[in-house]
């Protein structure tokens, strides 16, 4: 069966996590008595985790580390992959590149690079891509050298100026000589705005689809909202998805009703 993860903090508190990241190993006890297999982990500092610990941590609970979130550190430090500033991006460079070796040493889990390429920048789009495309494939390159893939995450327009669409992402891959080690991370909330036909998404990116995130049209958990996740998982299933399902949501209506609901929503939509 396909890992199914819940995205929790281990460093900053996130609002796409129930838990704080001072609950992190309440968390974990607590994912994996209810029934979940992964989790999606939210870190600023990769640089600063203790990954043998992390490890040992998560093994003692049965979980796996199905994905590293990277997009903290934006808010957190104004870093971003498509900065006018190359300092900015030199930072925001190194950064990936923390997450790509920590992956490396906890089970090689793919690392998103979601809002840390950039966020709704003012200025000329081309100019904003173009420092996109020169600091993601340094850390292609790099995550290469470390047998870990990088994952693309189409995101809205109201939180980003940059890469939409799954059509659009998948055009950007393709652009830049589609890497074996560059994957999507399909999330439900966003296709759900920028797709129209989420199955056919689905459909066009399934070989390069490495991660999935659950959310419904309010971006709470699945099933409280108006997406019909039978076309999105129907498809999954028949394209042959073997990847991780990671709940991503907001706290609707609040952290302890996701606590008590998350599982449950994930396995009703199967």
């Amino acid at each position: 069966m396909n890992k199914i993860s819940q995205t929790i903090p281990l460093q900053v508190d996130t609002v796409f996590s129930p838990f704080r990241a001072d609950e992190f190993d309440v968390a974990l006890a607590y994912l994996s008595e209810i029934g979940f297999s992964g989790v999606e982990l939210a870190i600023a500092y990769p640089r600063e985790v203790d990954a043998e610990r992390l490890q040992k941590n998560l093994d003692s609970r049965g979980l796996t580390a199905t994905t590293l979130s990277t997009g903290q550190i934006y808010g957190l430090k104004g870093l971003y992959l498509s900065s006018f500033d190359g300092e900015v991006r030199a930072g925001a460079v190194d950064i990936i590149k923390g997450h790509i070796e920590l992956s490396s040493r906890i089970g090689f889990p793919p690392v998103t690079v979601g809002l840390l390429r950039g966020k709704l920048e003012q200025g000329d789009k081309s100019a904003l891509m173009a420092g996109f495309r020169e600091s993601l494939l340094i850390c292609i390159e790099y995550a290469s050298e470390y047998g870990v893939t990088l994952q693309l995450e189409p995101i809205n327009r109201s939180e980003t100026v940059l890469l939409n669409s799954v059509a659009e992402t998948m055009e950007f891959i393709r652009a830049l000589g589609n890497p074996s080690n560059v994957g999507i991370l399909y999330d439900t909330y966003h296709s759900n705005i920028e797709d129209g036909d989420m199955g056919a998404a689905v459909r066009m990116a399934a070989h390069k689809i490495t991660n999935i995130h659950l959310a419904d049209s309010h971006r709470g958990l699945p099933g409280y909202g108006d997406i019909d996740f039978s076309i999105v998982m129907g498809v999954l299933r028949e394209t042959g998805y073997g990847g991780a399902y990671a709940l991503e949501t907001l706290s609707i209506p609040d952290q302890e009703f996701v606590k008590q609901k998350c599982y449950d929503s994930v396995i009703d939509i199967f």
